[in-house]
């Protein structure tokens, strides 16, 4: 069905107010959720807020600074939300790119951030180059050459400021993202083809018989998948290798709920001095644009399109979703 965009946010205003959550922190989780819904990103959309809306984070201990230096920040969440405690850490690592060129910031133990897209638009809208990456959750990514889920999905994010705004690429290292499976599931419908496997090593699209997904261009994608699964893992203390699965009653992909954030944002008004950063950056993109093209096809730049659907939704006012999905967010 067709929804008002606006009265979507103020459902989710409601909510988030209800909750408890600061005024800056409400419009950033809106976006969280209902940006990457008009991105196109409907696996990491609507469909995950009422989830979050119903978690009660109200117990758990406040999230522990662990190291602060000029140019780090490191910070346990201690099961909180992500996306408070990234946009937290995305403040703290621009606050150091402003003396240092360059900050970086790490999260451990926390509840998922759902897209470091988010967070990577919510650096770059400042002028900032981002890079963000996070543990995915789970394992799910079959390794090349079998089909047993070893990694999670570990997906990477960056944001390049133009003159037009942000570019953000927003990418999960699987061939397609997990949620693909919970949408699947919960709406009836297929899986993409030729991406994920069943416990038997073949290719299905039925979600239920789901096991694992194929990397994104086979090992080079596992090869990153493996970089991030480290970088948001065992760096920052937290385990996060496979369980042993030859132990008795052990199952693939069980390790720890809690996940690894990186955010490395670097400063381009000291760097890409004298060049104008953001001019430089939208004339690489539109000499690219005016290469030629194969036939029946058109140049496309990464990010390029979730942000022409963006403002395409946002032009309209409406966007289309589930019934079902609009029924929950009635129900909360």
């Amino acid at each position: 069905m067709k929804v008002e965009i606006q009265t979507i946010r103020d459902k989710m205003q409601s909510v988030l107010e209800s909750k408890g959550y600061a005024a800056d922190d409400i419009d950033f989780l809106i976006d969280m959720y209902l940006g990457g819904e008009l991105r196109g990103h409907t696996s990491h959309g609507l469909a995950s807020f009422p989830g979050f809306a119903t978690d009660d984070f109200s117990n758990l201990p406040e999230p522990e600074v662990i190291v602060e230096t000029h140019s780090t920040f490191i910070i346990d969440a201690k099961s909180n939300s992500g996306a408070i405690v990234g946009k937290r850490a995305a403040d703290e690592a621009m606050k150091r790119a402003d003396n240092e060129i360059v900050g970086t910031a790490f999260v451990k133990n926390m509840d998922s951030w759902l897209r470091p897209g988010a967070i990577a638009q919510y650096i770059a809208d400042k002028g900032y180059m981002a890079i963000v990456v996070n543990d995915g959750g789970g394992s799910s990514i079959a390794p090349p050459g079998g089909y047993d889920p070893v990694l999670a999905t570990n997906p990477i994010a960056y944001g390049i400021p133009t003159t037009n705004g942000a570019l953000v690429v927003d990418m999960a290292t699987s061939k397609r993202a997990w949620g693909q499976v919970r949408l699947a599931n919960k709406y009836g419908t297929d899986l993409p083809a030729d991406t994920f496997y069943d416990d038997k090593g073949e290719l299905t699209l039925d979600p239920k018989e789901a096991h694992s997904v194929m990397p994104f261009g086979d090992y080079k994608g596992f090869a990153l998948a493996l970089m991030i699964e480290v970088l948001c893992g065992s760096l920052i203390g937290m385990e996060n290798m496979m369980v042993d699965t030859n132990a008795a009653g052990s199952q693939f992909g069980v390790r720890l709920q809690e996940r690894g954030g990186f955010i490395l944002v670097i400063d381009p008004s000291k760097t890409a001095v004298p060049i104008d950063f953001k001019q430089a950056n939208s004339t690489l993109l539109e000499k690219i644009k005016a290469t030629h093209t194969l036939p029946n096809h058109e140049i496309r730049i990464p990010g390029e399109h979730a942000n022409d659907l963006y403002t395409k939704h946002m032009q309209q006012g409406s966007i289309e979703i589930p019934d079902e999905l609009w029924k929950e967010f009635q129900a909360l």
